[in-house]
């Protein structure tokens, strides 16, 4: 694995197997996401090799995946990171950095997703990722 700022091999390998591989726009766009933002970003998932993806219930086609069998991407191109903690003005200006720079967004309650879904020829978009009880909406990010 080549080493990206600001991320740790722990931080990025699947937790069932260590595998790192990620895709080479993500490995440039995720730190460029944590440099802008200026803080430290914790991830709770990044790569997952897709018998991990599986065991833990992960979508089949998720941009998680190390090896994707759908998308033509060359890696992993999504990591969840940690924002449980966070308010809700923290958490839109994070969003909407995020989406400004030409990630997808995903928002949850414990996690903000984020994904380079240019690498799969898909079109970027801001969703609801499971859980959300935030104060803000998709649209708020996107504007």
């Amino acid at each position: 694995m080549t080493e990206i700022p600001f991320f740790s091999k722990t931080e990025l390998e699947c937790k069932g197997s260590g595998v790192v591989k990620l895709d080479p726009h993500f490995a440039i766009m995720l730190p460029a996401l944590r440099l802008l933002w200026g803080h430290p970003l914790s991830p709770s998932s990044v790569c997952r090799t897709p018998e991990h993806n599986a065991k833990v219930g992960g979508h089949p086609r998720s941009l998680h995946l190390t090896e994707n069998p759908t998308h033509n991407t060359k890696g992993c191109a999504a990591a969840d990171i940690r924002w449980r903690n966070w308010d809700d003005e923290r958490k839109l200006a994070f969003a909407r950095l995020a989406y400004s720079l030409g990630f997808s967004v995903g928002l949850h309650d414990g996690f903000c997703h984020v994904d380079w879904r240019q690498s799969a020829n898909l079109e970027q978009s801001c969703f609801l990722y499971g859980a959300w009880s935030g104060s803000f909406y998709t649209n708020e990010v996107t504007s």
